[in-house]
């Protein structure tokens, strides 16, 4: 499995979204500070879907509920 990353700042905490292909989806795990906060895995969903959740997540728009 090969993870992509994306990082960004916000009301000065670092995120980081690593997003990654999964046998029947794809997934993202989201970190705050360079701690593990969750995981979400999207059965039957494309790379491209967790792709755009990580990005939601770093603008402020996708909540985690977890």
């Amino acid at each position: 499995m090969s993870e992509k990353y994306l990082i960004s700042e916000r009301d000065g905490q670092a995120l980081k979204a690593s997003y990654f292909a999964t046998e029947n989806g794809a997934g993202v795990r989201f970190f705050i500070n360079n701690e593990f906060i969750l995981e979400e895995v999207y059965e039957g969903k494309s790379l491209h879907f967790a792709e755009s959740a990580a990005q939601n997540w770093l603008a402020g728009i996708k909540t985690l509920n977890g």
